[in-house]
């Protein structure tokens, strides 16, 4: 007799059609708990709303009650919170803005010369006692005599070349260079250099053959100066124009400060500070660098090196926040960014500082006579001096005709038009000294 079994596959078929029935009557019971919990939820949503509505009612009532018992709407209530909350908000605001302004008052010189010490000893760049040169020398007299010849063809040649002024005087060993722009006077000294380095026959073909070598070397080394000074300060999408100026200024002075390397150092503490104060540095450097590209070009244009600077970087496509700063450096439009006034603490801090210029003779009486006659149109006084290099103006008033009060007023006054009316870089201290004359006369008569 066989075996009756059953096959795996009947097994298997079974055995799902038992697991499916069973998840079936899971899910028929999930179902119906479902259905309710949802119910339930309808419910406690239904009291919700009740609790709500009675909420609301009691809103209404107690705010109808207050507007009331105040005799006043409940909009009109509403305004004069709203009115009262933001006059409490202004108040607040004003006594903190003055509490900050009388801080700053009280401690801003503090934190000022801090910032100033910091930047000061941190400012690491090279300091550069280069002096313009005005005049070259004559190696021998035979070199004078092939130079100047009988009709001046050869310094005529020199000054078409250059575009110069060529000086040379009986009895003196050197020629002078003179004329406004400054890259041609440096191609002028080259030039001359280079000819008098020549031992054989000078003469204006030669001397233009020179010109014109020394005219390519002068250009290629502005170039590479103005693309240096842009990478030590780390400055990119400079335009080649701005480059180019700010190489020329290699060759320009003010009082003797050279100003290629004057902007160097204006850019780097610029830089510092900002970096103090939390400011944008690149900002600061690029800022601080261009404050003073104008002089490259202020002996060919009118007006002052700020505002022609200005003009000049704002034509090729500088931000105009860059181009307020250059402009306001020297007040020619008042400053109104940090940046701006970062600029000129950092080119006060590069000119004034002990070394950095000096006053050619003409210009220091200039000054030491403008001092002079203002604090002499001042009523009282008898005398002016001017002391430690044009640093101090130390005035003689007569004791009977100005007391220790009019001093005080009368010091101030002076150094009030002082800041007004003359021009120099650092301090000028002024001294009221009183001054009381007492004379007695002797006599004696003869035996």
């Amino acid at each position: 007799m066989k075996n009756c079994k059953k096959s795996p596959t009947k097994k298997k078929i079974q055995s799902g059609f038992h697991r499916s029935r069973r998840k079936k009557k899971k899910l028929q019971e999930r179902e119906v708990e479902v259905k309710a919990q949802e119910q339930a939820l309808r419910g406690q949503e239904a009291e919700l709303n009740k609790l709500k509505d009675a909420q609301k009612a009691l809103n209404k009532d107690l705010v109808q009650k207050l507007t009331e018992r105040l005799g006043t709407s409940s909009e009109e209530f509403k305004t004069q919170l709203k009115n009262q909350m933001e006059e409490d908000a202004r108040r607040r605001a004003a006594r903190y803005i003055q509490e900050s302004e009388e801080d700053l008052k009280e401690h801003s010189e503090m934190r000022a010369k801090k910032i100033l010490s910091l930047v000061i000893d941190r400012f690491a760049r090279p300091y550069c006692a280069e002096r313009g040169i005005g005049a070259v020398n004559f190696p021998d007299n035979h070199i004078r005599k092939l130079f100047c010849d009988a009709n001046g063809n050869n310094i005529k040649a020199v000054q078409d070349a250059c575009g110069c002024d060529i000086i040379v005087e009986e009895g003196m060993d050197m020629v002078g260079v003179a004329g406004f722009d400054p890259v041609r006077r440096e191609l002028t000294r080259r030039t001359l250099e280079r000819i008098f380095k020549e031992k054989k026959n000078i003469n204006p073909d030669f001397i233009r053959k020179i010109a014109e070598n020394q005219k390519k070397e002068l250009f290629k080394n502005i170039k590479h100066d103005g693309d240096a000074l842009a990478k030590e300060l780390k400055l990119e999408g400079l335009n080649g124009e701005i480059r180019q100026m700010m190489g020329s200024l290699r060759y320009r002075y003010s009082f003797t400060q050279n100003q290629y390397f004057h902007c160097g150092e204006v850019g780097w503490l610029a830089g510092l500070m900002a970096a103090e104060l939390k400011l944008d540095i690149k900002k600061a450097r690029r800022v601080g660098m261009l404050h003073d590209i104008g002089k490259s070009m202020d002996h060919v244009m009118e007006g002052g090196h700020a505002v022609i600077g200005a003009d000049f970087i704002a034509a090729r496509g500088e931000a105009p926040d860059v181009v307020h700063a250059v402009k306001a450096h020297h007040f020619d439009e008042q400053p109104s960014t940090d940046h701006a006034f970062l600029v000129i603490a950092a080119d006060a801090v590069s000119g004034a500082r002990p070394g950095a210029r000096r006053s050619t003779i003409e210009s220091y009486n200039q000054k030491v006579s403008e001092l002079q006659d203002i604090a002499r149109s001042f009523p009282g006084v008898t005398d002016c001096f001017v002391l430690s290099g044009g640093r101090e103006c130390r005035v003689l008033v007569n004791g009977k005709k100005v007391d220790d009060t009019q001093a005080l007023d009368l010091s101030k006054k002076i150094a009030a038009r002082i800041e007004e009316e003359c021009n120099y870089p650092g301090q000028i201290k002024v001294v009221i000294v009183r001054e009381t004359v007492v004379t007695e006369q002797t006599r004696k008569e003869l035996a």
